[in-house]
């Protein structure tokens, strides 16, 4: 979502590293069309004779694209529009929810029902209907911390016990930073353990935005939506949920390569070869598990989020008013 500024309060619990991850000196370029390749390990991803495709249009802000694969369909958001909408490779494009909450981030919760982070309404929630018959009725899992309101959940991930790891920037408050019914003074990266509680555990980021466990759920990146430092943070994760060994992944400013001007870090997946797809300035970035970045595909326009088909053979992009997708190997 769109963004501001805020030096967020410190977590005294949670000690953080400050090592830097630089990029290489020694990665030479490629440019085929849209894609600049800096390792040839990302050929191994994409179909450079694959164009970006438009499948759909005319929303106002798409966001949280999970593929859902009992539908072999795609669901995303249209947030300010309050729908999750559905696209289908074989029906195309139609309405799965009218009323979301002003939905971001969705992901299918432990028992496979869906968890919406309802950014607007400042909660996380999971329908109560089922899949296959969906309505909008919700059951609150999340909405205050320490008796505090949530700013607006955003992005989320779960690990393999069903725990919920989410961002909670300001960015569904009308006035964001400065909103009158802001209640709390920082920008939180939390987990909702599977018995309810939520913990907080980093309140030192500036706009932290999407979110994503990696690395058989031992590690998790968190990109910051900074205009002033767009950066990629990644964390270990220690037996007991935590995160601790907080580092820089990856930033943006580091990276000179021409590129369109659009966009910030947002939502970011793990593919099944290790590689870290991201969007960010300019379109999406691609980089191994240490941060090195592989290559950068353009997109005209910013690029919020982007998701996997079940074959990951399909990327889709949700891009501000369009759905998006490209071809990988």
């Amino acid at each position: 979502m769109r963004l501001s500024v805020l030096l967020a309060a410190s977590l005294s619990l949670i000690a953080f590293g400050c090592a830097h991850s630089e990029p290489s000196q020694e990665q030479t370029t490629k440019r085929v069309g849209p894609y600049l390749i800096f390792d040839k390990q990302a050929e191994d991803l994409f179909d450079l004779e694959a164009n970006v495709e438009e499948l759909a249009s005319g929303f106002i802000w798409t966001e949280g694209p999970l593929w859902l694969e009992s539908q072999n369909c795609l669901l995303f958001s249209d947030i300010p529009n309050r729908k999750v909408m559905r696209y289908c490779p074989d029906k195309g494009l139609d309405t799965y929810l009218e009323d979301s909450g002003f939905s971001n981030g969705l992901i299918l919760g432990n028992a496979g029902e869906l968890v919406l982070m309802q950014s607007r309404s400042r909660r996380v929630a999971s329908m109560t209907a089922s899949l296959a018959e969906p309505k909008p009725d919700y059951k609150t899992l999340a909405s205050h911390y320490q008796d505090k309101r949530l700013n607006s959940p955003n992005d989320v991930t779960m690990n393999k016990a069903g725990d919920l790891y989410f961002t909670d920037p300001p960015y569904g408050l009308p006035k964001q930073l400065d909103d009158p019914n802001k209640e709390l003074s920082f920008q939180g990266v939390y987990r909702l353990s599977t018995d309810g509680k939520l913990t907080l555990l980093d309140s030192t980021l500036k706009y932290p935005n999407g979110i994503e466990l990696i690395g058989d759920s031992k590690r998790v990146i968190v990109a910051v939506s900074d205009p002033e430092n767009p950066s990629w943070y990644i964390y270990d994760v220690d037996e007991s949920g935590l995160l601790s060994n907080r580092q820089s992944f990856a930033s943006a400013s580091d990276y000179t390569f021409e590129r369109g001007p659009d966009g910030l870090p947002d939502g970011l997946k793990e593919h099944a070869s290790g590689a870290i797809f991201a969007t960010g300035p300019g379109g999406v970035w691609v980089f191994n598990s240490e941060g090195r970045l592989l290559a950068h595909l353009s997109v005209e326009g910013p690029v919020a989020n982007l998701a996997f088909d079940a074959s990951q053979k399909t990327l889709y992009l949700t891009a501000e008013s369009k759905l998006l997708s490209v071809q990988l190997k």
